[in-house]
């Protein structure tokens, strides 16, 4: 990832070197870019020894689009012509000739309308790669400033009594009535009829 304001900084060291015509910085969706587009073309050897003594690999890229017409390369080439890879096997070599762009740290691109080149660095390695084949003193950015402390929690409350798990009590009710004795009557259908006068 890199810092914006380290590229602000970097933008301006870089102008005043010669060789270089524009310092851009370039946002994407995907991440931000560094563009650095040069007036005269790079020497790739002395490129080469500089990737690999960071301990990465400058792989060839785009060799059949290029070599197509002008006006189809334009619609399916980039221009990028070398990606510099922090690790890479033969696969990723063989689909690099073939147009499919490996995942790297940085990039050279030639200019489809003009005669320049741009060093497009995707990351911190990759501006450290330009400094170092710039022969300019490399300085890392600052790290981010530490996080704020999230406040302190208020104190939890004091502890409750425990309360029963009963139901609360309903509204107060009228004081029981106690209830009379049931008197059962026969009717007097039912007596017997003995006992019933005559």
């Amino acid at each position: 990832m890199m810092v914006f304001g380290e590229m602000e900084r970097r933008s301006t060291e870089l102008r005043i070197i010669d060789g270089i015509e524009k310092v851009e910085h370039v946002p994407f969706p995907t991440g931000d870019q560094f563009w650095v587009r040069f007036n005269r073309p790079l020497d790739l050897k002395k490129l080469q020894g500089v990737v690999k003594s960071n301990g990465c690999k400058l792989i060839k890229f785009g060799g059949l689009p290029s070599k197509l017409p002008r006006k189809l390369s334009e619609v399916l080439w980039s221009g990028v012509t070398h990606v510099i890879v922090k690790k890479t096997g033969g696969f990723g070599k063989f689909t690099s000739m073939l147009g499919f762009e490996p995942e790297g740290i940085a990039k050279i691109v030639t200019d489809l309308h003009g005669p320049y080149q741009i060093f497009i660095a995707n990351n911190e390695d990759g501006v450290h790669v330009l400094y170092d084949y710039l022969e300019l003193k490399y300085v890392p950015p600052a790290p981010p400033p530490p996080k704020a402390a999230p406040p302190p929690k208020p104190p939890a409350p004091a502890a409750k009594p425990s309360v029963s798990t009963s139901p609360p009590p309903s509204a107060p009710q009228a004081p029981a009535v106690p209830a009379k004795p049931a008197t059962v009557t026969t009717p007097p259908s039912t007596l017997d009829k003995k006992t019933a006068p005559q």
